[in-house]
This record gives C-alpha cells, sequence and structure tokens, in this order.
C-alpha cells in the first residue's frame, strides 16, 4: 500500500477545504435567489388583502389624523388667544405709561412755568349728583394736603379740597353747586365770582348789565380769591341777561373734562 507523504496529505485537506467553501458559497447563492423569489412571491399573493386593509384603514388614519389636528389646533388657538392677550396687555401697559408721563410732564410744566408749591396726585374717585361734583385723591395730610388748597391740572383749575384724610383727600369741582371761586374776565379784568349750578354749568356772577362781554373770552382766577391768581377756569359760552336784573349771566365752559381727569396737582400756596 502506498503511503503519501505528509505534504501530500496537506495539499489535499488545502483542496478539500476548497471544495467545501465553493460548494457553500454556490449554495448561499441559490438560497438567496430562492428566498428573493419566494418574497417576491408573498409580495403578489398578499397585494389585494393590503389593497383591501389599506382602502379600509387609510379613512380611519386620516380621521385620527383631523382629530389630532382639532386637537392640536385648539391648543394653538389657545396659545394665540394668551399671547395676543399678553400682547394686549403690554400695548395698554405702554399705552398707560405714556399718557401717564405726558400728563406728569405737564402738570410739571405748570409747577415750573408758574413755580407752584405743588403736590403731585392720582384720582382715585368721582362722585356727582344734582348737588355735588366731587373726585377723590390718593393723598392726604400726611402728604401735605390741607382742606381750602387748589387743584389744578395742564388744563387749569380743578376744583379745591374740602376734606382731607391722611392718604386721601376730597375735591369740590368748580361746577359743584356749593363752591364759590373769585374770577376774572381777561380781556376786560373785570371781576366775579365763579358758581356751579345743579346742571353742572358754570355761572360767572356779578358781571354788570353794562359791561361788553364776549362770548369766547377766557376767565381765570383772580386775586380776590384765597386762590392764587390767574389759573385758567375756563372759555366764556354764552352771555344771556334777565330783565330787571343789574347783572348779566355769564355760562363758562372749563377747559377740563372733570369726568376724564386721571393725575392733578394740588397747590401748596
Amino acid at each position: 500500500m502506498v503511503r503519501l507523504s505528509r505534504s501530500s496529505r496537506n495539499f489535499i485537506v488545502l483542496g478539500l477545504i476548497i471544495i467545501l467553501c465553493l460548494i457553500v458559497i454556490t449554495v448561499s447563492f441559490r438560497e438567496a435567489g430562492l428566498i428573493k423569489k419566494i418574497k417576491a412571491k408573498t409580495v403578489d399573493f398578499f397585494r389585494p388583502v393590503q389593497e383591501k386593509f389599506s382602502s379600509f384603514v387609510r379613512p380611519l388614519i386620516k380621521f385620527i389624523n383631523s382629530i389630532k389636528d382639532y386637537i392640536n389646533l385648539g391648543e394653538k388657538y389657545q396659545k394665540l388667544l394668551e399671547e395676543n392677550s399678553l400682547l394686549r396687555r403690554e400695548y395698554v401697559d405702554n399705552i398707560n405709561l405714556r399718557i401717564e408721563n405726558d400728563s406728569l410732564r405737564k402738570l410739571l410744566d405748570i409747577k415750573l412755568r408758574k413755580d407752584y408749591e405743588t403736590i403731585a396726585a392720582r384720582v382715585i374717585g368721582f362722585y356727582e349728583s344734582g348737588w355735588q361734583s366731587e373726585i377723590i385723591l390718593n393723598v392726604g395730610s400726611s402728604e401735605g394736603v390741607r382742606e381750602g388748597m387748589c387743584v389744578i391740572n395742564e388744563d387749569g383749575l380743578i376744583g379745591i379740597v374740602i376734606q382731607t384724610g391722611s392718604n386721601s383727600s376730597n375735591v369740590r369741582l368748580i361746577n359743584d353747586p356749593q363752591i364759590a371761586v373769585g374770577a376774572r374776565i381777561l380781556s376786560s379784568r373785570q371781576t366775579g365770582i365763579i358758581k356751579g349750578d345743579q346742571d353742572k354749568k358754570i355761572i360767572l356772577n356779578y358781571i354788570p348789565v353794562e359791561e361788553q362781554v364776549f362770548k369766547g373770552d377766557i376767565v381765570v382766577t383772580s386775586e380776590y380769591s384765597n386762590l392764587p391768581a390767574d389759573i385758567l377756569i375756563g372759555r366764556i359760552s354764552r352771555v344771556t341777561e334777565n330783565p330787571g336784573s343789574l347783572y348779566k349771566v355769564i355760562e363758562v365752559e372749563p377747559f377740563t373734562d372733570f369726568r376724564r381727569i386721571e393725575y392733578v396737582m394740588v397747590v401748596k400756596e
């Protein structure tokens, strides 16, 4: 019996290993092709089922997505409302701040021009009836406010302090029937007294009938009142005469809209 050398046996083993590898590779490629064919057949087989299932499920998915979108839309809408509300608040705050600054600058300008010693105040209340017209300020005796002090704003005379608390005060407006303030017609220098009436009109009394008074004349405080002189009061809007009366009936339209007052100055004199 022929005995193979050791080197020959090694060559034979190597050859067998190579042949085995080729067989494995070939089978693998064949199986891969087979698997692909099986997959293709499976897809073809289940295609009608998938189409039916898809046609059935698609509207349901759209409906579910529309519900999600609706829910998200509600959240977005609510978020937009909140953002809009925040923007409105910021806008209002900015407008209020600008109005406040403008009002305070005007009041400060009065103080500088007239050299009044004043106390800045904010209106926190308003009361009006047939016999009363009053506002309430957020300053009182602790800030130096006293009864009898006059109250002004950038348009002129507002009223007179009639009552004070520690941190608030009541002001009687110049259209109140209970008020009486010495006044002067700026053009003619004639003096009289202004009073309010139940219709909230301001009447300039004690101007003789022989005096010439014209509509549009300016009325200011006079030195004969207990207030600083030459504070603007208003403009004459109507002049009439009562038969047998020694004095004209003169209506004065105030420069100030009392219902829109926000910031004022209390004149310490």
